[in-house]
C-alpha cells in the first residue's frame, strides 16, 4: 500500500498538513492536520510499504510497543481509507 498522489504534506507555521489536489481537491473540502507521527507514516506510505513495516518503523522511531503501534496504524489507516488516500493492490 502506499499513498495516493492526490495528497500532498506540507509543514506550515510547524502544522503538518495535507493538501488535497487533482480529483481529491473535488471529494476533500478543506485542508488535514497530521499529529507528529501521522506525518512520519504519511512519509513512509510515499513508498511501497506493507502494515509490518509501518509497525517496525513506527517502533524504531517512537517509545510505543508493537501491540499500540498497530492498533494506532490501523486506526490512521482506516481513516486514510475513508479518503480514498491510499493506493492498495
Amino acid at each position: 500500500m502506499k499513498v495516493s498522489d492526490q495528497f500532498i504534506l506540507r509543514e506550515i507555521a510547524g502544522d503538518s498538513l495535507l493538501i488535497p489536489v487533482g480529483d481529491a481537491a473535488i471529494s476533500v473540502k478543506g485542508l488535514i492536520g497530521l499529529s507528529e507521527s501521522g506525518a512520519f507514516l504519511f512519509q513512509k506510505l510515499k513508498t511501497e510499504c506493507t502494515f509490518e513495516e509501518l509497525v517496525s518503523a513506527l517502533t524504531g522511531e517512537y517509545d510505543v510497543s508493537a501491540a499500540e503501534a498497530a492498533r494506532d496504524i490501523d486506526a490512521f489507516l482506516n481513516q486514510m481509507r475513508q479518503l480514498h488516500m491510499l493506493v492498495e493492490e
